[in-house]
């Protein structure tokens, strides 16, 4: 009996934090776009599946799962209220925000698909596993990290095709998402970090434009200007043995680096004062960063490296949409039902972040029920096991989320009735 009363407890408590995230992401919306946003969210959680058949089965209605489908993908196609689902979510991740500098990871990642031909707009990709060239969509991605643990905040989360109309390049993708993402910052200060992709003078002086600073990892075949001489990073970073020793660990595996800096400029960027950190000890060849952050101190070295090495996070998430919730099996063909589908997955990110960095009672419960090998304090990133804490428990419960539906019942309307006089 106490098992059972825990478990209904953990169901109910479960099933109450998706309702009450869920009425914030569709505040202010019409009462068909709340519902539906409640039923996907509860369906990513209970299915673990970005398919709409997972989903619908999930959701436990009495009627024929296949009803259950057409109007999911109907809502997802006829859905209209864009810009209310991102003022509301930009409410939510404007309070997890620092007041002060806020880390920004920006990284693409790619949606692979080779077996399909009728989705819309299906460009070509890299498979970032294999190297091959395969059909696909990307992603552009900027999260910010929790404040206490470090999880992925997603702010920006945009599914794009090469090949569709309104494609005019990657940079302008890129352009988008830094735009969005200093509309949510607001008065708020951010550093954007990003990988080799991203070294590319267009976007620095982007971000630089925006008053917000930069640490990308840099090309070794770019070129800069250190004592009046032009020289590749590579040459460079060569001359940098490194003074500062720093131990690292990321994914369980320990680095013992040694790090440098020097301060540099870029040809095209003349004037404009940048920092080179030079890091031996992830591989044979040194790992360079570039930043307009000024480090003088060993401190402001090792903490640009720090800010750098947070990257993995977003990595993380990539393997977490992935493999948790099977994002590469997604099925719906318009852009429009894909790249909300892809947004709804963001959020569920977040919701699972937002409860990790309470650490409450709940969150130990969803851990607990997931039975990982690993004990607690082993875990550096919980969102594996807490989506499968929350599969494991909502899995138990056969009543979906319909009786937390608030319907609004027609009155009877009364006709005014006047008694006659005899």
């Amino acid at each position: 009996m106490k098992n059972y009363n825990t478990l209904s407890r953990d169901i109910y408590t479960a099933k109450r934090s998706i309702l009450n995230f869920s009425s914030k992401l569709s505040e202010g919306m019409q009462k068909p776009n709340r519902k539906f946003l409640m039923d996907m969210l509860f369906g990513l959680a209970k299915g673990k599946s970005v398919l709409l058949s997972d989903i619908a089965l999930a959701l436990e209605e009495s009627i024929d799962p296949i009803q259950t489908i057409k109007r999911l993908s109907s809502r997802l196609e006829e859905f209209h209220e864009e810009e209310q689902l991102l003022a509301n979510y930009k409410k939510i991740t404007q309070s997890q925000l620092k007041s002060g500098d806020n880390l920004v990871i920006v990284d693409t990642s790619e949606i692979i698909k080779p077996y399909s031909n009728k989705l819309e707009a299906l460009g070509q990709v890299r498979d970032g596993s294999t190297g091959k060239i395969e059909k696909g969509y990307w992603t552009t991605n900027m999260i910010a990290v929790g404040k206490k643990t470090k999880h992925p905040l997603p702010l920006y989360s945009h599914l794009y095709s090469s090949v569709e109309e309104e494609f005019i390049s990657e940079n302008e993708e890129t352009y988008k998402g830094l735009d969005h993402v200093r509309d949510i910052l607001g008065d708020k200060k951010a550093t954007f970090i990003m990988d080799r992709d991203y070294d590319n003078v267009k976007i620095m002086k982007k971000v630089l434009s925006q008053n917000d600073d930069f640490i990308i990892r840099l090309k070794k075949n770019r070129h800069l200007i250190y004592q009046n001489k032009k020289l590749s990073v590579r040459g460079l970073a060569l001359r940098r043995k490194g003074k500062i020793n720093f131990r690292s660990e990321i994914k369980g595996n320990v680095y013992d680096l040694k790090v440098s800096h020097i301060t540099v400029e870029i040809p095209s960027l003349k004037g404009q004062k940048l920092t080179m950190v030079v890091v031996y000890g992830y591989g044979k060849d040194p790992m360079v960063l570039l930043t307009n952050k000024q480090a003088k101190k060993k401190d402001e070295v090792l903490s640009i490296l720090k800010a750098y090495i947070t990257r993995w996070r977003i990595e993380e998430m990539f393997r977490v949409q992935k493999q948790e919730f099977g994002l590469e099996g997604i099925r719906v063909r318009s852009l429009k039902r894909l790249n909300l589908l892809f947004f709804l997955v963001s959020t569920m990110i977040t919701f699972m972040t937002l409860k990790i960095e309470k650490k409450n009672g709940f969150f130990h419960a969803i851990i607990e029920r997931a039975r990982g090998l690993k004990a607690k304090n082993q875990i550096k990133m919980f969102l594996y096991r807490f989506s499968a804490g929350m599969k494991a428990i909502l899995e138990k419960d056969t009543h979906g989320i319909q009786h937390y539906k608030y319907i609004e019942k027609v009155h009877d309307t009364k006709q005014l009735e006047l008694e006659l006089a005899l």
